[in-house]
C-alpha cells in the first residue's frame, strides 16, 4: 500500500493569495496636502477688527496673516472683487498675566496671550469653510527693564503663532 504525501501548496499561489488580501484591505495613504476650501484658489484678507485696547495689533496681525498666505502659495491674495472665499477676523482679547514671581509677590514673568475671533468664508454664499471662536495663542516675556521693550518680542512672537495657526487651520484637510 502506497502512502499518500499531502499536497503542498506551492509557494508562488500563496504570496499571491497574501497580496491581493493586503491589497484589497489596505488603507489609502496619499502625501497631497489637502485643503478644507475645496475649489477656493483667491482668497481675500481684510484688516482685522480690533476690540482691544492696544493700538496697531490689528495691522500687525492682518499683514503677519496675509505673509503667511503669500510665503505657502495654497491660495493666491486678491481684492474681494476676485475673491472666491475671505478670512474674517475679530482680535477680542489682549492679556498679560504673570507666570512667575520673584522672592515676594513681584512678577518676573508674564505670559502675553493674543484671543481672535475667526472664520474663513466663501465671498458669495458666505457659507463657512471654519470658523474657530477664542482661538488663542501666546508667548512669554521676561520683565527686565520694565518697559514695552521688554514685552514687543513677545507680542511679535504671539502674533506670528496666531498667522501660523489662522494658516494651517485654512490648508489642512482634517
Amino acid at each position: 500500500m502506497k502512502i499518500q504525501k499531502p499536497r503542498r501548496i506551492p509557494a508562488v499561489f500563496l504570496i499571491l493569495l497574501l497580496s491581493a488580501c493586503m491589497a484589497v484591505t489596505a488603507c489609502y495613504y496619499s502625501t497631497s496636502q489637502g485643503s478644507r476650501a475645496g475649489d477656493v484658489r483667491n482668497i481675500v484678507i481684510p484688516l482685522f477688527d480690533n476690540i482691544t485696547v492696544e493700538p496697531g495689533i490689528q495691522e500687525t496681525l492682518t499683514d503677519s496673516v496675509i505673509e503667511k498666505f503669500l510665503t505657502n502659495g495654497e491660495f493666491r491674495i486678491v481684492d474681494l472683487r476676485q475673491a472666491d472665499a475671505a478670512i474674517i477676523g475679530v482680535i477680542t482679547g489682549l492679556h498679560d498675566e504673570s507666570v512667575a514671581f520673584s522672592e515676594g509677590t513681584q512678577a518676573r514673568e508674564v505670559r502675553l496671550s493674543i484671543v481672535v475671533d475667526v472664520r474663513f468664508e466663501t465671498v458669495d454664499k458666505k457659507e463657512v469653510i471654519w470658523e474657530e471662536l477664542q482661538l488663542r495663542t501666546f508667548a512669554d516675556y521676561a520683565i527686565d527693564t520694565g518697559t514695552d521693550t521688554d514685552r514687543e518680542p513677545a507680542l511679535e512672537a504671539a502674533i506670528e503663532k496666531m498667522a501660523d495657526e489662522i494658516l494651517n487651520q485654512s490648508i489642512s484637510g482634517w
